[in-house]
């Protein structure tokens, strides 16, 4: 079983430096998560010991090559237990987080441990993605919507385009602005042939997780996908029963 300190190491050896603070959390995050975890089931009782390695290490390994803009408004759609969008924000502690599911007994859970870890600029929201993004105060408003596992990939790229607001490039080794961020594992050919067909994308890139450590991590296959919108988020929303 990998701890925290496998987790600093390999954080370290990939150019995304760990506080002992954000160690701290991310411990207390895994606390909370698993106590509640015997109530409800916000992931697999079987990786569970695994918690670093596969979940924690898998939500936030793109950050070694890519990164948010400053100050970014996320929304994790499919959030569960807070995968990948609490460790996200534990580590890139200037974002303004928001966690979305459907499943009030997840989300209650959740809004429990967010308040047990003290996070700043993080909410929890109960609701399908497809009615809360017509909602005003989502529409639009999201630099970034990241999901990992919410579901098959053209059907999280159908939900998410009403969320984002417009494509902006930004910094260098930053990820535009206005971008679907999904991360997927095992096959997923026929979901990726289906939303590259979607009239409303423009494009989807499939990136490799390589990195540091590899070797030694639970997330060999898993890869980072990136989905970018045509037209303005008014035309997206013109069109969202299409």
């Amino acid at each position: 079983m990998k701890d925290i300190d496998w987790l600093l190491s390999v954080c370290a050896l990939n150019g995304l430096p760990m506080t002992r603070l954000q160690a701290d959390q991310l411990e207390r995050y895994r606390n909370l998560l698993l106590t509640w975890n015997s109530k409800l089931n916000l992931i697999s009782r079987k990786d569970e010991e695994h918690f670093y390695s596969r979940h924690v290490l898998n939500s936030v390994s793109f950050l070694f090559s890519h990164r948010f803009k400053h100050g970014g408004t996320v929304l994790d759609l499919g959030t569960g237990g807070g995968l990948p969008g609490v460790p996200i924000k534990i580590l890139v502690p200037d974002l303004r987080v928001v966690l979305l599911d459907s499943i009030g007994k997840k989300t209650m859970a959740l809004s429990e441990i967010v308040d047990g870890l003290s996070l700043a600029e993080v909410r929890v929201v109960t609701g399908r993605a497809e009615e809360i993004a017509g909602k005003d105060e989502f529409y639009g408003v999201f630099d970034y919507v990241v999901s990992r596992g919410a579901g098959k990939l053209h059907e999280v790229v159908k939900w998410s385009r009403l969320f984002l607001g417009e494509y902006q490039p930004v910094g260098q080794y930053e990820i535009p602005k206005g971008v679907l961020i999904v991360l997927k594992g095992g096959g997923f050919t026929d979901e990726l042939n289906v939303a590259r067909k979607l009239k409303f994308v423009e494009s989807v890139e499939v990136h490799d997780i390589s990195f540091h450590g590899m070797d030694d991590a639970d997330n060999k296959e898993k890869k980072l996908v990136l989905v970018t919108y045509r037209g303005t988020s008014k035309d997206n929303r013109m069109k969202r029963d299409e």
